[in-house]
This record gives structure tokens, sequence and C-alpha cells, in this order.
């Protein structure tokens, strides 16, 4: 209906209402019990078809609105090399990590509603759900409670390395989320290889010197690594190392380089942490069974 047809539809249900009222006030003692009931019918009947036949907003539910915290840090840009202090990077993961805590709940919302293929949505809504519990584990960590304390560089190695796995975690799950809101499915949008924190890895370059049993030629790295690589170093007991070579990061993050292994949107990520794997440790200092120095040149 138009907005002058609301206006006549709100006039006329008023004149209903009003004349059942007089009626029921001029009805004798015995008949107002009855004259209520008709009253209220009226009244009620009348509120009905005005919300059925017009655009009144009469008890109409306000939308749903989901806010996240502000200020929300743009979880998309490159974070600072934290020099192998886990404590430069805690900040920055905890904040990411908060905020898909708080939008992890638009998921489920979104699952029934958005227009992407439904079988995409469940998958999306649970990388949402699966990456959000990942990244709150992860921050959890403190550089003292490493799997094999108290050797102070393995603590500190894998603390870091749980920060930086807490940082792409967040970026998997904001982006499945973004995707579940925009409709548009995720495409591939894998981190740097050489230091996950860099910018994504857009470029690609080929690893030379690697005797890792199905260890992949080619990863994703950032342009600026493809030019000349600056691995994200983790301390050790015989100096800062790559992050790739320390029995001190989790195998699951390390040997999928975070994602950057796969060129995926994230699906390798989410299926390492729901597999839940942690290799057997070794001694400290060491580095993965059969890795030497990786050496890398760019795949143009």
């Amino acid at each position: 209906m138009t907005r002058t047809g609301d206006l006549l539809a709100l006039a006329a249900a008023a004149g209903v209402i009003a004349g059942a009222a007089w009626l029921a006030a001029a009805a004798d003692a015995g008949q107002r019990y009855e004259a209520g009931l008709v009253l209220g019918l009226v009244a009620g009947l009348s509120v009905a078809l005005l919300r059925r036949f017009t655009r009144l907003p009469l008890g109409r539910r306000r939308p749903y609105t989901f806010a996240l915290p502000l200020p929300a840090p743009d979880w998309r840009v490159p974070l600072p090399d934290p020099h192998g202090d886990p404590e430069a990077l805690r900040p920055h993961a905890e904040l990411r990590a908060r905020l898909l805590s708080d939008a992890a709940a638009l998921g489920g919302a979104l699952r029934h509603s958005c227009a992407l293929e439904p079988g995409l949505r469940e998958e999306l809504t649970a990388y949402a759900t699966t990456a959000s519990i990942q990244a709150g584990n992860c921050v959890l960590h403190p550089a003292g409670d490493g799997p094999l304390g108290p050797d102070p560089a393995y603590d500190t190695a894998y603390a870091l390395g749980e920060l930086v796995a807490a940082v792409e975690f967040s970026r998997i799950g904001l982006r499945a989320l973004e995707a579940l809101v925009t409709g548009r499915p995720p495409v591939a949008d894998p981190p740097c290889y050489f230091n996950p924190l860099h910018e994504r890895g857009q470029a690609r370059a080929v690893l030379a010197g690697t005797a890792l049993a199905g260890a992949a030629e080619e990863v994703a790295v950032c342009h600026g690594c493809a030019r000349e690589p600056a691995p994200l170093l983790v301390p050790s007991a015989a100096g800062p190392v790559p992050y790739h070579e320390s029995d001190a990061v989790d195998p699951r993050w390390r040997l999928l380089g975070y994602g950057a292994v796969v060129a995926d949107s994230g699906a390798a990520m989410i299926a390492a942490a729901q597999d839940g794997f942690r290799a057997p440790p070794r001694s400290r200092g060491s580095r993965a069974d059969g890795a030497e120095k990786l050496g890398a040149k760019v795949s143009r």
C-alpha cells in the first residue's frame, strides 16, 4: 500500500476500535465482560490486518545488528617483526583473536540466510568457529610454558610460533566471515612462507635443498621475500634460526608454512587444527627431521 493508503487504513482501524470501545462502555453491567472480549478481538484483528497489509511499524522487530569492538584493527595488514620476542607480538595476536571471537556468532546467524551455496555456507561457518577456537588457544601460552620447559630459548620460540598461528587463524576466520557477509566465495590468500607476518603471499618461490618428505617445491611468498627472503627468526640454543627450522614451533604450523605450502583459503590449517597432531618432541635446538637450510628462487 502507499503511504496515504497506510494512513487511511490506520484511521479506519482506529474508528472501528473506538466504536467497539464505545459500545463496550455503553453495555449493561451484565454484558460488559462479553463486550470487553469483543473489543479485544476487534483491536487484535485490526492490528493484525494493519501489519499484514500496510508498512506501518506496529510491533515489528528491529533487525539484528552485529557490532564489533571499536576501534577494530585492519586484520589484513602486515605486522611488525617481533625480533624473537613473543611479548612484542602478543598484543596484536590477542586483539585479532578477540575480534574474531566477538564476530564468530555472525557466522551462525548468516549460515541460513546468505547467498552462497549451502555446502559452502556450512564450510565457512565451520572455518570461522574452528579458527576462533584455535586462535584463542594459541594466545594462552606464555613464553615460559613451552612443552619442553624450562629451556628459555625453546619456550620462547614455541610461544612465538603459537602467537603467529593465532594471527593467521584470525585472518582465516575473519576471511570466512567476510565471505558470508558479502555472499562472495573466498579466494586463496596464503601467507608468506618465509615470514607469515609479512604481506600476503602473492608471489611464488621454489624451495631448494629440502629433504622433507612430501614437501611442496613451490610455496607462496610476499613480493619482498621473492626478491630477498627475510625469514621469521625464533630463538634457539645455537642462536636465532628461521621458524621452519625450529623444533620448538608446532609442526602442524611449521610444515605447512602457516598455510603457504598449500595455496587454499585456509582449509589445510583448519584441518591441521582439527587433527590436533603434535609430533614427538626432539632434542632442544635441533632442526626438523631431514630438514636442511632452504634456499629460494623466484618463480616468475
